[in-house]
């Protein structure tokens, strides 16, 4: 299953409020971001976000990856609770793309890209000089490799995680609109015209 996880686990502080649950063209931003994930193709979207009735974080203050350590042990959780266990070989076939909640201009046609080259390389993928969005297979080994990098290394990047998964990394030459890659951080980054 393709899961949309939109990570909205930050505190805001540059924000002055709690910009995951500010209005962007008549949505959340969370509800932005998920609607985003579901245009681009995920079947479900999952919410890594700090609060109740959200995906928590396992591990405190690992940044993005916190939420994305907690996500793959939910889905790993489910997995194992809803099929047998000489299956377990077999059922890891689950994906992830991942975007942060302040993304506004985000677009669902390179997110599709993304899960389009990730799927055909079979590997991770994200563009250079970004970490965020990315595209994530999930398997057997990726929350053992990811515990290993944020608990026994305590490694915090998001790029040196997708390293060590040998991530595809995208020229950004083929990124066309910069725009989309604003992250809404203050007041001042808010786009001008929703």
């Amino acid at each position: 299953m393709l899961y949309g996880v939109v990570l909205a686990g930050g505190a805001s502080r540059r924000m002055g409020q709690d910009k995951a649950l500010m209005q962007f063209n008549g949505r959340t931003l969370i509800s932005h971001a998920a609607h985003l994930l579901e245009a681009a193709g995920c079947e479900r979207v999952v919410v890594s976000r700090n609060k109740d009735g959200y995906i928590s974080d396992k591990i405190d203050d690992v940044g993005p990856l916190g939420g994305v350590h907690a996500v793959i042990s939910e889905i790993m959780n489910d997995v194992s609770q809803t099929r047998l266990n000489d299956e377990i070989s077999k059922i890891y076939e689950d994906e992830l793309l991942v975007l942060p909640v302040d993304m506004l201009q985000m677009t669902p046609q390179f997110l599709s890209r993304l899960i389009t080259l990730g799927r055909q390389h079979q590997q991770a993928c994200y563009v250079e000089n970004r970490f965020l969005p990315f595209y994530l297979p999930v398997n057997t080994n990726t929350l053992t490799v990811l515990n290993a990098y944020l608990i026994d290394q305590s490694k915090r990047r998001v790029v040196g995680f997708l390293e060590q998964v040998n991530a595809l990394v995208l020229s950004s030459l083929s990124c066309e609109n910069e725009a989309q890659w604003l992250n809404v951080n203050s007041p001042s980054d808010w786009p001008t015209s929703e």
